[in-house]
This record gives structure tokens, sequence and C-alpha cells, in this order.
């Protein structure tokens, strides 16, 4: 796949703006970048210092940027606490507006831009959507007509659904679709898909398969079993990008 110019890696400190509660476990922290020169590709990531208290620590830890290269006021990261994690439980549970964080990137090669290709296939579990919603947020952004982009993701239950309503809204773009599978519990209303993504699913909600180009996020084995499925329907391996989240 074609390797595209590097974006200057900068380091810098910016101050929180705003902290949006997405789900019972996931919170999105919004950081001001007024006066902050910082560009990125969709996909990318930054570093982020987290102070942890309880040891006198300071963390660095990776963050999917979940906003988009073209709100150049502002910067998204979204955070899922982990059971027994320090940065992430901090994250999701201390942090208030006002907060100063230091933060140094770009930094990672799972990137999308429309010069890579004009079909793509997204798909994501859990967290691993955050860098996937960077990309649809800057086809939207940039109003990308000519781009078709299908996104395939899941989560355990309803209430764990990150970016819900946001999802709902882009899904009204007529060349982006959306399909939200849940794989534990579905309330009565839900009209979505169930259970895990399969080859099925693949195959039902993606055209002309080996013609995309797509990217994979989420836990370790979940990234491992949706790229030996793509294979399998045929997909070449040049044309399948992977991020890993532990």
């Amino acid at each position: 796949m074609t390797e595209l110019e590097r974006k200057p890696l900068v380091e810098f400190v910016a101050p929180v703006v705003e902290v949006i509660e997405e789900t019972p476990t996931t919170k999105t922290l919004v950081f001001d970048l007024r006066g902050q020169e910082f560009d990125f590709y969709p996909g990318q990531y930054v570093m982020l210092k987290v102070p942890y208290p309880p040891t006198g620590e300071e963390l660095k830890r990776a963050y999917s940027i979940a906003s988009s290269p073209l709100k150049k006021d502002r910067l998204e990261l979204t955070v899922k606490r982990k059971e027994g994690g320090k940065a992430s439980v901090f994250l999701t549970t201390e942090v208030k507006e006002g907060d100063r964080f230091y933060i140094k990137g770009p930094y990672g090669r799972f990137y999308w831009t429309e010069e890579l290709s004009t079909r793509i296939v997204l798909i994501g579990a859990g967290s691993g959507i955050v860098p996937l919603m960077s990309i649809l947020r800057y086809i939207r952004d940039k109003e990308l007509k000519n781009v078709r982009a299908t996104l395939l993701v899941s989560y355990t239950s309803y209430e764990e659904i990150i970016y819900r309503k946001e999802l709902q809204d882009l899904s009204r773009h007529s060349n982006i679709k959306v399909r939200v599978t849940l794989t534990r519990s579905a309330p009565d209303h839900w009209d979505g898909l169930k259970g895990r993504i399969d080859a099925n699913k693949i195959t039902n909600e993606v055209e002309d398969i080996p013609a995309n180009l797509y990217y994979i996020c989420g836990p370790p084995l979940f990234v491992d079993d949706m790229k030996a499925l793509l294979l399998e329907l045929g997909v070449d391996r040049k044309q399948i990008k992977t991020e890993r989240y532990d």
C-alpha cells in the first residue's frame, strides 16, 4: 500500500476543556489545541503522559485519536476503563476540565486518506472503534462523496455502544454504511445485528469484497480472526491494515 509523507512529530501540553461520558465505562477527553500546530492522518495515535497518584508514577500510554484532523482547535481521545488498569481508571474517573497533559505525536501507520483508496471497510470491536471513527469523521467533514465506507463494529451490549448517537447520524450519509452488532445482550427494541462478526455478516454487508481496503482494530484475538476471515474471502493481505488494542 502507498506510504504517505510523515506528519511532523510534535510535543506539547494541552488542557482538557470537556469530558464526555460515552458509556458507563468510556469517556472522551477533549483537549484545547488553539495556538498549537498539530497535524495527523485519520487513524493515528498520540502518546499521553498520565499521572498515577497512588504510586506517584508518571505513566506513558498510547491512545488513538478520535477526532478528525480537520478540527484544528481540538483533539479528542476516547478511553475505555480496564479492570485493574492504572491510566485508564485515572483518565475515566479522576480527570476534570482544566487538567493539563503532556502529549506527543502523531504516531502509527494505521491511517487512511482518500489518496489510498476510495473504497474502505472498517471493522472494529469495542474501543477499537476509536481510530475508525476518526476516519469516518474525516470523510464526513471533508464531504468526500466519492468515497464509499462501510463500518462493521461489535459491542458487548447496547449500553456499551461508543458514539451511539453519532453512528446513527453517520449512517444517514449516502456514502457511509454503519452496521453495529451486539455480542452478549440486546434490548427488545434493538433492530441491529446480533452475534460476533463472521463471514456471513461480511458477505452480507460488504460489496465486492476483494476490491476494498480494510482496516481492523480491536483486541489481538479479534484482529487475528478478522484478518484470517478476510484472507479466506479472497482479500489480498496487502489490502488489510491492522491495529491491536490490549
